[in-house]
């Protein structure tokens, strides 16, 4: 009996002493780890991560415009229509026919914008072309006494320079695709649906402005 305390007392000592063999040896080890991890930033812990959780966000995808979402207003009858059409397709309300050539709208994560580039005619524009262009006040000869400047006496130092004006925004080019409208073209620009008035359509019975714009991602 002695013998096999012996044996079991010999066994516990070597299992405890091969157990601090495999500890660490220097205690302050695991301290200077923890350390090193809180120096880094959050931002850097993540880009040493095997899962990337930015890896789509800096890559930008191209969109193309599809359609544009309009609504119509008669103030005749003050009742509006939504109008979805396709880029270069026409659609009529009344006597306009709308026809968008372009568009684009703002990611979520910016400013929230959508614009979109109008053409808009009216086919009844001769009709009531009084209430579209003002007309000039008619001038009765027998109310003006013409009056001659008498010229004072100096020598001419040359022609007086002349400005040209000056487009604050280049025109955009005429695109030909699609159908063609019938109308007289009566508005041609931007808009934008943030701000309905900053370029409005100036019509005496009608009234469009943007609501939407849909858009595709394009293919590579």
């Amino acid at each position: 009996m002695r013998c096999v305390s012996l044996v079991v007392a010999a066994s516990v000592f070597s299992v405890s002493a091969v157990a601090q063999e495999s500890q660490p040896t220097d205690p302050l080890a695991g301290i200077e780890e923890n350390e090193a991890d809180e120096e880094l930033s959050e931002l850097e812990l993540l880009s040493r991560s095997e899962d990337d959780p930015f890896a789509g966000v800096i890559e930008s995808e191209q969109r193309e415009p599809v359609s544009v979402t309009m609504r119509a207003l008669n103030k005749t009858t003050a009742r509006y229509t939504d109008i979805e059409i396709e880029m270069n397709q026409i659609a009529r309300f009344g006597s306009l026919e709308i026809q968008p050539r372009t568009c684009d709208k703002r990611p979520p994560e910016e400013f929230p914008e959508t614009t979109a580039f109008l053409e808009i005619f009216d086919t009844e524009y001769n009709n009531r072309e009084s209430d579209l262009k003002f007309t000039e006040p008619e001038i009765i000869e027998d109310e003006i006494e013409a009056q001659e400047l008498e010229v004072l006496p100096g020598e001419a130092v040359g022609d007086a320079p002349q400005f040209e004006p000056v487009e604050l925004q280049a025109p955009a080019p005429i695109v030909e695709e699609g159908p063609q409208a019938e109308g007289v073209n009566i508005f041609r620009g931007w808009m934008f649906a943030s701000s309905p008035a900053l370029n409005a359509l100036e019509h005496p019975v009608y009234d469009v402005w943007v609501i939407d714009c849909t858009t595709q991602v394009v293919e590579n």
